[in-house]
């Protein structure tokens, strides 16, 4: 969903609702109680609790304070019910302290699949990359759940030892499940072993294996892999192919045009979306290649699709060809002016990507449209003008009454250029009402090479010092990663590592542990502080297990 939208202001980060959410999911094992398998003495005394309701509550409770607390966790993991133990080794995964990690690595033996299976995920959640070798025999556990749950660990840990094991795995495993697991969990090193894997089940009878391999080679291509990602955009499986598709997309070749709008003959919603995706990527990288009236035609009848999904990206590329054929224009044009929605945002965008400044007076006017995301369209589009015409539309934009559409004159500068020409708009933007609107003067920022922008940076995280909003702090830890290699970015980011805003501290904390190899030790992370009893955890639990379901609607 593009950032117009929703309101800048609703940009509320909800780490905390979905760390909360995330931790009422309780795992339940059917089998009797039984106790874990060998563990050396307790370090702390131990806790008893009434019943496993109690100790989830615990649990809970800490998970939600993301609060190390020795006593109850050992004594959680070390508990005769198999059920407590899955949840204790969820909670020390979502808890994140490295002090748990004894305590993951005995649950890993549980002689419970189900315990084995949540460490395996707590494991994944708490990231040490150390506990690959722990992990890596659980994949000739011969129990599905137990293989599945760490060959996602071992190839989200990505270590080259976890490669090698997953690389052996796949050619072991004794059904097609887990197999199709292990698969998809070689995406992340996108080596020439983890190719040579993968292609070898491109064609396997198991869909499930099948999509498996593709989406293994689709995730972070190689142009080795284009024969196979070709002749996938056939398969039976509509998202199998889709993944093909996608992938033909990030690699580029001007040789997967025609193979591409050949998928969008009769070919289902994901493939079809993903090709036409696919084809913007394709032509945006091969100027001036040609299609064909019928090939044309055809995406101009998907721009009019009943399904917004197809329409959408059909709209899109239809820029690429709306400069050299009149009736592509025509079409486009009518449903920038006439159309509603979303589809009349992408089509006013890509009208005005190939107009440029004859685009301005259509833009004028949408400028003055009683819909604050129509405006925000124009706002954005503006970007697409040279400098001298976007000037005094950008000017009454920037003061809309809407978030929405102050940010969108922000996303609209998309080069280093933009942003040099037009920082009195950043500047501005800067000291806005709304912290959405700032923290997108401070990613704009970031597209500039200015080496002042460090010092703006530091002058933003103090101001937003005393704000509950984290939206400014968490732009800067973002802007200060990008620009890491400057000396002054890791100072930003240990003083956002002092914020009184979990959230921003615990950000900032990942991203000096992963960029800048800080010692842990020395950047402990810090506690939530929620207002929750003990009660109130009982009573999250109790709801967490009713029969809720949930119900997506696609508006066009």
């Amino acid at each position: 969903m593009n950032r117009r939208d929703a309101t800048v202001t609703s940009r509320r980060w909800s780490l905390l609702a979905v760390a909360l959410v995330g931790s009422m999911i309780s795992a339940r094992c059917g089998t009797a109680p039984s106790a874990p398998g060998a563990l050396p003495a307790a370090r702390v005394p131990l806790r008893s609790f009434a019943g496993a309701p109690e100790a989830e509550a615990a649990l809970l409770e800490l998970e939600d304070r993301r609060a190390f607390d020795p006593s109850i966790l050992e004594s959680a993991a070390r508990s005769a019910d198999p059920a407590v133990r899955v949840r204790a080794a969820l909670a020390l995964g979502r808890i994140g302290d490295l002090r748990g990690r004894p305590l993951l690595v005995s649950l890993l033996s549980d002689p419970s699949p189900a315990v084995q299976a949540s460490a395996a995920f707590g494991s994944q959640v708490l990231g040490d990359p150390s506990l690959t070798l722990e992990l890596i025999p659980l994949l000739s556990r011969r129990d599905v759940s137990v293989e599945s749950a760490a060959a996602k660990a071992i190839g989200f840990l990505a270590r080259g030892d976890g490669q090698d094991a997953l690389v052996a795995a796949v050619d072991t495993a004794a059904a097609p499940e887990p197999r199709a697991t292990i698969l998809r969990s070689l995406w992340r090193f996108a080596t020439p072993a983890t190719e040579a894997a993968a292609r070898r089940f491109a064609t396997d009878p198991d869909v499930r294996v099948r999509f498996g391999a593709i989406y293994a080679l689709a995730r972070k291509p190689l142009e080795t892999s284009l024969p196979v990602l070709t002749a996938t955009l056939s398969d039976s499986d509509a998202d199998t192919a889709a993944y093909a598709a996608r992938a033909l997309g990030v690699l580029g070749k001007k040789e997967s045009i025609l193979p591409l709008f050949g998928a969008l003959n009769g070919g289902k919603p994901p493939l079809m979306t993903n090709a036409l995706v696919a084809l913007e990527a394709v032509l945006e990288k091969n100027p001036g290649s040609t299609a064909g009236k019928e090939r044309i035609a055809r995406v101009v009848a998907l721009a009019g699709d009943a399904n917004p999904n197809i329409a959408v990206p059909a709209l899109t590329l239809l820029r690429q060809f709306a400069g050299r054929d009149r009736d592509v224009f025509r079409r486009l044009w009518s449903i920038a002016t006439t159309g509603t929605g979303r589809r009349r945002q992408v089509a006013l965008l890509s009208a005005t990507a190939v107009l440029r400044d004859t685009a301005f007076p259509t833009l004028e006017v949408a400028a003055k449209s009683p819909d604050p995301i129509v405006r925000a369209t124009a706002a954005e589009a503006v970007g697409y003008l040279s400098f001298s015409r976007a000037a005094p539309l950008r000017a009454t934009l920037v003061s809309d009454p809407s978030p929405v559409v102050r940010a969108a004159v922000l996303s609209g500068l998309t080069t280093g250029e933009a942003v040099a020409q037009n920082r009195a708009v950043i500047q501005r933007a800067l000291n806005d009402a709304d912290a959405g609107v700032r923290a997108s003067a401070i990613e704009a920022l970031t597209r500039s090479e200015d080496p002042s922008t460090l010092t703006v940076l530091s002058d933003a995280l103090s101001k937003s010092a005393g704000s509950r909003e984290p939206d400014v702090p968490i732009a800067v830890v973002a802007a200060a990663e990008k620009l890491r290699s400057n000396p002054g970015a890791r100072a930003i980011l240990e003083a956002a590592y002092r914020s009184q805003n979990p959230v921003v501290s615990r950000i900032a904390r990942r991203s000096l542990l992963k960029n800048f190899r800080a010692d842990p030790a020395a950047f402990p992370p810090s506690e939530f502080r929620p207002a929750r009893s003990a009660a109130d955890c009982l009573g999250l639990l109790a709801e967490a297990k009713k029969p809720w379901s949930a119900t997506i609607e696609t508006r066009s």
